[in-house]
């Protein structure tokens, strides 16, 4: 099933430290597309992904 994660702000340095930040935290996942728009107060990138189909591990 593809998801998506959204990520916003108006500077493009803390955007970037973000999406570099989850992107390594789920390294695991399969990016499928990445999107981008923005306007004069911030710029919204959305990553479609897929996660492994693999049993979740209980405790």
């Amino acid at each position: 099933m593809l998801k998506s994660k959204i990520f916003s702000s108006a500077s493009p340095a803390l955007l970037e430290k973000e999406i570099n930040a989850w992107l390594e935290e789920t390294s695991w996942v399969t990016v499928k597309q990445i999107t981008q728009s923005s306007n004069q107060e911030k710029t919204i990138i959305s990553i479609w992904y897929e996660e492994p189909d693999v049993p979740i591990l209980q405790k």
